[in-house]
């Protein structure tokens, strides 16, 4: 947008004034140029960016598969403490029973012992295989994340890198031009920052 604004502004200057639009042109090309390329940027980061955004929003599906699993154990231990309360039950009465004759409540007793500790079995049973499905998922995710976010990585460190390097020609071109323009205005140079690195190197 300020490129065209730009652009604009020469056109309206040059009706007046030719030699101080010239300027104005060269400042407006390289604007839209750099403006273009990174608008190009942006679409490739976009892409590139794309398993990122696809596996954020899964984590709300993972979140709900470790509910499941949750409650899948909560019912599981729920079962077990139930059958076990009735196998204990069962323990201590059976003989009190058998003596007092108490054959038919004996037999409901071991009924519902034996239906408790079936329940709880097939608690355990479900339980293990949501565990199983969510360790494979986890599994599955982990590989397929590596995968991706190395490669989506190394596209977003490789189109930043071309985009820096285009946008720096273009300005360096710019100021070429500049120059061709004005040979006799001198441009000052830029002033280079002295670091000094971790290994105590200068680093200009």
């Amino acid at each position: 947008a300020t490129g065209l604004e730009m652009g604009k502004l020469a056109k309206d200057v040059a009706w007046c004034d030719k030699e101080l639009s010239r300027p104005m042109e060269v400042l407006s090309s390289a604007l839209l140029r750099c403006g273009r390329r990174t608008k190009r940027l942006g679409l490739e980061l976009g892409a590139a960016i794309a398993p990122f955004s696809s596996q954020y929003r899964l984590c709300r599906y993972e979140q709900m598969a470790f509910g499941d699993r949750r409650t899948a154990l909560k019912k599981k231990m729920e079962a077990r403490t139930k059958a076990d309360g009735r196998a204990a039950k069962l323990m201590i009465n059976q003989t009190s029973m058998k003596h007092m004759g108490r054959y038919g409540t004996l037999e409901r007793m071991e009924t519902e012992a034996a239906m408790m500790d079936e329940f709880a079995t097939e608690a355990a049973r479900e339980a293990e295989e949501v565990a199983m499905r969510l360790q494979n998922e986890v599994a599955r995710i982990g590989a397929l994340r590596v995968n991706e976010w190395d490669s989506s990585m190394k596209v977003i460190a490789s189109g930043m890198k071309e985009a820096c390097a285009e946008n720096a020609a273009i300005w360096e071109s710019a100021l070429e031009a500049f120059k061709r323009e004005f040979p006799d205005l001198t441009v000052p140079m830029a002033q280079h920052a002295t670091i000094v690195d971790g290994t105590n190197n200068i680093v200009s």
